[in-house]
């Protein structure tokens, strides 16, 4: 239940970022709503004792890493390509869950690490598919818009998932019963 809350909080924040679009600084939304969704969402596992200090330093670094990660990625368009476009979702999908683990952490760092890293890189596929038939020529996924609900979606869900995913308990094994 939890990790679909999380996620539906991340396709939320999508679509919010969608309506405002064409506000001067509406890039910043997109680090703001995301950390926001993931941090609010999941406010009782916050790690830190002052959980506002928790989601207010999660924002922060959601920012920072956004900035770092749209600046690597137009840095290595001109060599690169459009290949650029599949690393810097990678980049920043892997940077948001290593801030997000420091706020809420993975019981299962690695196993997430990958999941999230998995879902990041479908994000270009799926928008190009999108964006190629016209069955899905939706007003909220017009034209390459679609890539940030993409990206919020897959990544929210694999941090979603890494959050809840509980450890095996040998002497807990309920399955048997």
């Amino acid at each position: 239940m939890r990790i679909a809350m999380t996620s539906l909080c991340c396709v939320l924040a999508s679509i919010i970022f969608l309506v405002c679009i064409k506000w001067d600084w509406s890039f910043i939304l997109i680090p703001t709503l995301i950390s926001l969704a993931v941090s609010l969402s999941n406010f009782d596992r916050i790690s830190f004792p002052k959980k506002l200090i928790g989601i207010m330093l999660h924002w922060f670094l959601s920012i920072v890493i956004f900035i770092i990660t749209i600046g690597i990625t137009v840095f290595m368009l001109s060599p690169m390509g459009m290949y650029a476009m599949y690393v810097g979702s990678a980049l920043a999908a892997i940077l948001f869950a290593l801030i997000t683990n420091i706020i809420l952490p993975f019981p299962k760092f690695w196993l997430s690490m990958v999941v999230i890293f998995g879902l990041s890189v479908l994000v270009w596929p799926i928008a190009d598919y999108m964006h190629a038939q016209p069955i899905f020529k939706l007003a909220a996924l017009k034209g390459r818009e679609n890539i940030i609900t993409i990206w919020c979606s897959l990544v929210g869900f694999g941090v979603a998932l890494g959050i809840h995913h509980r450890k095996h308990n040998p002497d807990d094994d309920s399955s048997l019963r």
